[in-house]
């Protein structure tokens, strides 16, 4: 009788986790914890052991939603009410690091409730494996819980998700309905923020969420596959200019982490990071002096004319935030400063054809695509949509290319202004 389907992948996490298993004890490194003193990231830098994870976690979640079957498919938990509560009251820093702390004098300290503070708490641990409780009425931290009590910018990805994006779900079809548009004002976040200014607009009269944002952007570049790595190691840099010796806008570049990445590992190169005058702010004083005279901070908005003549525009996670009319603009703005060879490159999601990707790459880029569309009415694109864009841009874009490197969640996407 040949194996069924649950049984191949009982197999396949069986023998994938081994694989995990006996890296992280060849290499000396923490098993995976739930415990308040367990590793929040498992440190795996081995290409294959990384694959072996994918494969265990696609297996488990396809395990799991075979054995739950497809009426409770149907049904899942998405109530977040705990996480947001979690952030709003702030309720892991008042847990000690190391050690318990009671419900009711948990309560006090957070402004709370005891009922709702418990039935608050003990929903994330049950399905968030956030928090423990050591002794019936005791709380203390879990692996995750203290990541949240010691990283400021963990907390912030956590308010932005349930006070911003979370709500910005609950709204998106109504936008879709009520506009009927692409703009960036006409959004699922803009309904549930009650304005009629785009995000970015919103964020320069309200700093504390704008704060929150770059807190929030800060921990989420740090997920598998979305190091500036890969786009420093699988882009020929070295193609750049006179032998690797050119000039590089990082369009949008916020406060130049990627441009100081590239700095660092092509010496050559000539970095100018262009973004809005609040996002630059101060940016310069955080260069590292190794670097420091190779990479400077310009205002610009990208919808206007660039002034800067270059050998490479680079766009990294910029136009996934807007609509295709948007982007086009973009790139037309770009156009008056682009000499004949000039190259624009967009480092961002590419939107796989189906079963083409692992199931968990899948999911977190179609993820990312309905996030666009209720955050700014933008998408994710794949190669047809990124060759669209920059024809219908300019005939004289030639040459797109598009490769997503080994083990990256972001595509490179390059086109060569033909003159």
């Amino acid at each position: 009788m040949p194996a069924t389907r649950i049984a191949e992948l009982a197999a396949q996490i069986q023998e994938n986790t081994a694989k995990v298993d006996q890296y992280l004890q060849r290499k000396d490194l923490p098993p995976p914890s739930f415990h308040q003193d367990g590793p929040v990231d498992l440190k795996i830098e081995d290409e294959q052991v990384q694959e072996a994870r994918e494969i265990a976690l696609d297996s488990s979640l396809e395990l799991h939603q075979l054995l739950l079957g497809p009426a409770l498919c149907l049904r899942p938990v998405l109530n977040g009410v705990s996480l947001q509560a979690i952030y709003r009251y702030d309720i892991a820093s008042n847990v000690p690091i190391h050690g318990e702390i009671s419900f009711s004098h948990l309560a006090s300290k957070c402004g709370m409730s005891e009922t709702n503070l418990r039935r608050i708490v003990r929903f994330a641990i049950a399905y968030h494996r956030v928090f423990q409780e050591p002794r019936k009425g005791y709380v203390s931290h879990s692996a995750a819980s203290r990541k949240l009590a010691e990283d400021a910018n963990a907390r912030a990805g956590l308010g932005y998700m349930f006070d911003e994006v979370w709500q910005a779900f609950a709204r998106t079809v109504e936008a879709r309905e009520r506009f009927r548009s692409d703009e960036p004002n006409q959004s699922g976040w803009s309904l549930s923020q009650h304005t009629d200014k785009p995000i970015w607009e919103y964020y320069a009269s309200h700093p504390d969420m704008a704060k929150r944002f770059a807190g929030s952007m800060s921990t989420f570049s740090n997920g598998l596959g979305l190091s500036p790595s890969f786009l420093t190691k699988s882009y020929p840099w070295s193609s750049i200019g006179d032998n690797g010796r050119g000039t590089v806008v990082d369009v949008g570049g916020s406060r130049g982490n990627v441009s100081v990445a590239l700095a660092q590992t092509h010496r050559g190169l000539k970095l100018i990071v262009q973004d809005l005058p609040d996002m630059i702010r101060g940016a310069k004083d955080a260069v590292p002096s190794d670097v420091a005279g190779r990479v400077e901070f310009m205002e610009h908005d990208f919808f206007t004319p660039q002034p800067v003549k270059a050998d490479l525009y680079l766009f990294r996670n910029i136009f996934h935030n807007w609509s295709d009319t948007h982007v086009v603009k973009i790139l037309r703005a770009t156009i008056p400063a682009l000499e004949p060879g000039a190259r624009v490159v967009a480092n961002d999601y590419l939107i796989p054809e189906p079963k083409t990707m692992s199931p968990s790459k899948e999911r977190e880029i179609r993820g990312m695509d309905m996030i666009m569309l209720s955050l700014f009415n933008a998408r994710e694109r794949d190669y047809s949509d990124w060759e669209q864009i920059f024809t219908e841009a300019d005939s004289r874009f030639k040459d797109i290319t598009i490769w997503v490197p080994e083990g990256a969640t972001l595509s490179i996407i390059e086109a060569v202004w033909a003159g």
